[in-house]
Protein backbone atom coordinates (compact mmCIF):
# COMPACT_ATOMS: atom_id res chain seq x y z
CA UNK A 1 0.00 0.00 0.00
CA UNK A 2 2.83 2.38 0.90
CA UNK A 3 4.58 1.62 -2.42
CA UNK A 4 1.42 2.36 -4.38
CA UNK A 5 0.99 5.62 -2.44
CA UNK A 6 4.52 6.67 -3.35
CA UNK A 7 3.94 5.77 -7.00
CA UNK A 8 0.79 7.88 -7.09
CA UNK A 9 2.77 10.85 -5.78
CA UNK A 10 5.44 10.69 -8.47
CA UNK A 11 5.55 13.58 -10.96
CA UNK A 12 3.68 12.65 -14.13
CA UNK A 13 5.18 13.21 -17.55
CA UNK A 14 2.73 13.59 -20.43
CA UNK A 15 3.43 13.27 -24.16
CA UNK A 16 0.69 13.84 -26.72
CA UNK A 17 0.82 11.91 -30.00
CA UNK A 18 -1.15 12.28 -33.20
CA UNK A 19 -2.82 9.37 -34.99
CA UNK A 20 0.47 8.45 -36.70
CA UNK A 21 2.19 8.30 -33.27
CA UNK A 22 4.17 11.50 -33.91
CA UNK A 23 5.03 13.67 -30.93
CA UNK A 24 3.01 16.91 -30.98
CA UNK A 25 3.49 18.25 -27.42
CA UNK A 26 4.88 17.30 -24.02
CA UNK A 27 4.99 18.40 -20.39
CA UNK A 28 8.00 19.68 -18.45
CA UNK A 29 8.25 16.45 -16.48
CA UNK A 30 8.37 14.39 -19.67
CA UNK A 31 11.11 16.68 -20.90
CA UNK A 32 13.09 16.03 -17.71
CA UNK A 33 12.61 12.24 -17.93
CA UNK A 34 13.55 11.82 -21.58
CA UNK A 35 16.07 14.66 -21.75
CA UNK A 36 15.52 18.13 -23.15
CA UNK A 37 17.38 17.68 -26.42
CA UNK A 38 15.99 14.21 -27.11
CA UNK A 39 12.34 15.14 -26.69
CA UNK A 40 12.70 18.42 -28.57
CA UNK A 41 14.23 16.52 -31.46
CA UNK A 42 11.31 14.07 -31.37
CA UNK A 43 8.70 16.75 -32.19
CA UNK A 44 7.03 15.81 -35.44
CA UNK A 45 8.67 12.37 -35.35
CA UNK A 46 7.28 9.05 -34.14
CA UNK A 47 7.52 8.25 -30.44
CA UNK A 48 9.54 5.14 -31.31
CA UNK A 49 12.40 7.31 -32.52
CA UNK A 50 12.73 8.82 -29.01
CA UNK A 51 13.61 5.40 -27.52
CA UNK A 52 16.62 3.10 -27.90
CA UNK A 53 16.26 0.54 -30.66
CA UNK A 54 15.88 -2.36 -28.21
CA UNK A 55 12.82 -0.64 -26.68
CA UNK A 56 10.97 0.21 -29.89
CA UNK A 57 9.22 -3.13 -30.26
CA UNK A 58 7.86 -2.63 -26.75
CA UNK A 59 6.48 0.77 -27.69
CA UNK A 60 4.80 -0.80 -30.72
CA UNK A 61 3.25 -3.43 -28.45
CA UNK A 62 2.07 -0.79 -25.98
CA UNK A 63 0.39 1.27 -28.70
CA UNK A 64 -1.28 -1.83 -30.09
CA UNK A 65 -2.60 -2.71 -26.65
CA UNK A 66 -4.01 0.78 -26.21
CA UNK A 67 -5.89 0.36 -29.50
CA UNK A 68 -7.36 -2.86 -28.16
CA UNK A 69 -8.61 -1.21 -24.98
CA UNK A 70 -9.71 1.97 -26.74
CA UNK A 71 -10.59 5.15 -24.88
CA UNK A 72 -12.22 3.10 -22.11
CA UNK A 73 -8.89 1.92 -20.70
CA UNK A 74 -5.13 2.20 -20.93
CA UNK A 75 -2.17 -0.05 -21.62
CA UNK A 76 0.82 -0.11 -19.27
CA UNK A 77 4.33 -1.52 -19.27
CA UNK A 78 7.91 -0.95 -18.17
CA UNK A 79 10.85 -0.07 -20.38
CA UNK A 80 14.53 0.18 -19.58
CA UNK A 81 16.65 3.00 -20.97
CA UNK A 82 20.28 3.37 -19.85
CA UNK A 83 20.26 3.52 -16.05
CA UNK A 84 16.53 4.33 -15.90
CA UNK A 85 13.34 2.30 -15.42
CA UNK A 86 10.18 3.93 -16.77
CA UNK A 87 6.55 2.99 -16.42
CA UNK A 88 4.63 3.99 -19.55
CA UNK A 89 0.86 4.15 -19.80
CA UNK A 90 -0.94 4.90 -23.04
CA UNK A 91 -4.59 5.68 -23.74
CA UNK A 92 -6.08 6.14 -27.18
CA UNK A 93 -7.89 9.44 -27.73
CA UNK A 94 -10.92 10.13 -29.93
CA UNK A 95 -12.79 13.09 -31.34
CA UNK A 96 -16.02 13.44 -33.34
CA UNK A 97 -14.39 11.72 -36.33
CA UNK A 98 -13.05 8.78 -34.33
CA UNK A 99 -9.57 7.90 -33.01
CA UNK A 100 -7.39 11.02 -33.10
CA UNK A 101 -4.18 10.18 -31.25
CA UNK A 102 -2.69 9.01 -27.99
CA UNK A 103 -1.79 10.29 -24.56
CA UNK A 104 1.44 8.81 -23.19
CA UNK A 105 1.89 9.07 -19.42
CA UNK A 106 5.37 8.51 -17.99
CA UNK A 107 6.54 7.66 -14.46
CA UNK A 108 10.24 7.41 -13.62
CA UNK A 109 10.31 4.52 -11.09
CA UNK A 110 14.09 4.17 -11.01
CA UNK A 111 14.45 5.41 -7.43
CA UNK A 112 11.69 3.06 -6.26
CA UNK A 113 13.31 -0.02 -7.74
CA UNK A 114 17.07 0.39 -7.77
CA UNK A 115 20.17 1.80 -6.14
CA UNK A 116 23.58 2.83 -7.56
CA UNK A 117 25.87 -0.12 -8.19
CA UNK A 118 29.02 -0.10 -6.07
CA UNK A 119 31.48 -1.86 -8.34
CA UNK A 120 29.99 -1.64 -11.82
CA UNK A 121 31.63 0.89 -14.17
CA UNK A 122 29.25 3.37 -15.74
CA UNK A 123 29.02 3.38 -19.53
CA UNK A 124 26.51 4.86 -21.89
CA UNK A 125 25.10 1.47 -22.89
CA UNK A 126 25.03 -0.42 -19.59
CA UNK A 127 22.91 0.06 -16.51
CA UNK A 128 24.75 1.20 -13.39
CA UNK A 129 21.96 0.76 -10.86
CA UNK A 130 21.18 -2.47 -9.00
CA UNK A 131 17.56 -3.46 -8.48
CA UNK A 132 16.32 -3.90 -4.93
CA UNK A 133 12.70 -4.15 -6.07
CA UNK A 134 11.51 -5.95 -9.18
CA UNK A 135 8.81 -4.01 -11.05
CA UNK A 136 6.07 -6.19 -12.58
CA UNK A 137 2.67 -5.48 -14.14
CA UNK A 138 -0.31 -6.35 -11.97
CA UNK A 139 -3.92 -5.49 -12.85
CA UNK A 140 -3.08 -2.30 -14.72
CA UNK A 141 -0.52 -1.02 -12.22
CA UNK A 142 3.12 -1.63 -11.35
CA UNK A 143 3.77 -3.87 -8.34
CA UNK A 144 7.20 -3.82 -6.70
CA UNK A 145 8.35 -7.29 -5.63
CA UNK A 146 11.04 -7.88 -3.03
CA UNK A 147 13.80 -9.60 -4.97
CA UNK A 148 14.25 -12.16 -2.17
CA UNK A 149 10.76 -13.47 -3.04
CA UNK A 150 11.73 -14.09 -6.66
CA UNK A 151 12.56 -17.75 -7.31
CA UNK A 152 13.46 -17.56 -10.99
CA UNK A 153 13.12 -15.54 -14.18
CA UNK A 154 12.17 -17.02 -17.53
CA UNK A 155 12.79 -15.15 -20.78
CA UNK A 156 9.74 -14.52 -22.96
CA UNK A 157 11.20 -12.72 -25.97
CA UNK A 158 11.76 -9.06 -25.04
CA UNK A 159 9.94 -9.60 -21.74
CA UNK A 160 10.33 -11.77 -18.65
CA UNK A 161 8.11 -14.16 -16.72
CA UNK A 162 8.85 -13.70 -13.01
CA UNK A 163 7.97 -16.51 -10.59
CA UNK A 164 7.55 -15.27 -7.02
CA UNK A 165 5.36 -16.53 -4.21
CA UNK A 166 3.90 -19.25 -6.40
CA UNK A 167 2.62 -16.74 -8.97
CA UNK A 168 3.84 -15.74 -12.40
CA UNK A 169 4.19 -12.04 -13.17
CA UNK A 170 4.83 -10.09 -16.37
CA UNK A 171 7.92 -7.87 -16.38
CA UNK A 172 8.55 -5.51 -19.28
CA UNK A 173 12.33 -5.77 -18.91
CA UNK A 174 14.29 -8.47 -20.70
CA UNK A 175 16.31 -11.19 -18.96
CA UNK A 176 19.51 -9.59 -20.29
CA UNK A 177 18.58 -6.24 -18.76
CA UNK A 178 17.63 -7.84 -15.45
CA UNK A 179 20.82 -9.90 -15.31
CA UNK A 180 22.95 -6.75 -15.27
CA UNK A 181 20.89 -5.24 -12.43
CA UNK A 182 20.28 -8.12 -10.03
CA UNK A 183 22.75 -9.11 -7.25
CA UNK A 184 25.25 -11.45 -8.89
CA UNK A 185 25.89 -13.33 -5.64
CA UNK A 186 22.28 -14.58 -5.58
CA UNK A 187 20.91 -14.45 -9.11
CA UNK A 188 22.77 -16.68 -11.54
CA UNK A 189 22.10 -17.18 -15.23
CA UNK A 190 22.01 -20.95 -15.72
CA UNK A 191 20.55 -21.00 -19.22
CA UNK A 192 20.00 -18.45 -21.97
CA UNK A 193 16.34 -18.36 -20.92
CA UNK A 194 16.65 -18.67 -17.13
CA UNK A 195 18.06 -16.75 -14.18
CA UNK A 196 17.74 -18.47 -10.80
CA UNK A 197 17.75 -17.10 -7.27
CA UNK A 198 20.02 -19.69 -5.67
CA UNK A 199 18.37 -19.09 -2.30
CA UNK A 200 15.37 -21.01 -3.70
CA UNK A 201 17.40 -23.88 -5.23
CA UNK A 202 17.13 -27.17 -3.34
CA UNK A 203 18.84 -29.80 -5.50
CA UNK A 204 20.95 -30.34 -8.59
CA UNK A 205 20.99 -33.55 -10.59
CA UNK A 206 21.73 -34.92 -14.05
CA UNK A 207 18.86 -35.97 -16.26
CA UNK A 208 19.18 -37.14 -19.88
CA UNK A 209 22.80 -35.96 -19.93
CA UNK A 210 21.85 -32.47 -18.80
CA UNK A 211 22.26 -30.75 -15.45
CA UNK A 212 18.94 -29.75 -13.86
CA UNK A 213 18.43 -27.35 -10.96
CA UNK A 214 15.39 -27.92 -8.73
CA UNK A 215 13.34 -25.10 -7.24
CA UNK A 216 11.09 -26.11 -4.34
CA UNK A 217 8.23 -24.43 -2.49
CA UNK A 218 5.44 -22.48 -4.13
CA UNK A 219 7.53 -21.96 -7.29
CA UNK A 220 8.48 -25.64 -7.64
CA UNK A 221 10.16 -26.09 -11.00
CA UNK A 222 13.02 -27.96 -12.66
CA UNK A 223 15.29 -25.62 -14.59
CA UNK A 224 17.72 -26.81 -17.27
CA UNK A 225 21.36 -25.78 -16.96
CA UNK A 226 23.16 -25.21 -20.25
CA UNK A 227 26.58 -26.76 -20.85
CA UNK A 228 28.08 -23.27 -21.07
CA UNK A 229 26.89 -22.45 -17.55
CA UNK A 230 27.28 -25.87 -15.89
CA UNK A 231 30.93 -25.48 -14.84
CA UNK A 232 30.34 -22.07 -13.31
CA UNK A 233 27.26 -23.27 -11.44
CA UNK A 234 29.11 -26.31 -10.10
CA UNK A 235 31.83 -24.03 -8.83
CA UNK A 236 29.35 -21.75 -7.07
CA UNK A 237 27.53 -24.67 -5.45
CA UNK A 238 30.66 -26.71 -4.74
CA UNK A 239 29.33 -29.86 -6.39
Amino acid sequence: MQQQYILNRLPIGVVMLDRECRVVSYSGTAQAVFGESRIEESLGKTIQSAHPEHSRSKIDWLLEQSRSTGSSGCASMLINVPDTVLQLRVVELSDAQGPSGYCLIVYDVTELTSEPARRRPATEDTATRCLYKLPVSLQGRIALLDIDQVAFLHAQGHYTDVCAGGKHHFCGLSVAQLESRLPADRFVKVHRSYIVNLAHATAVCRRDDQLVLSIAGTCAHEIPVSRANATRLRGILGV
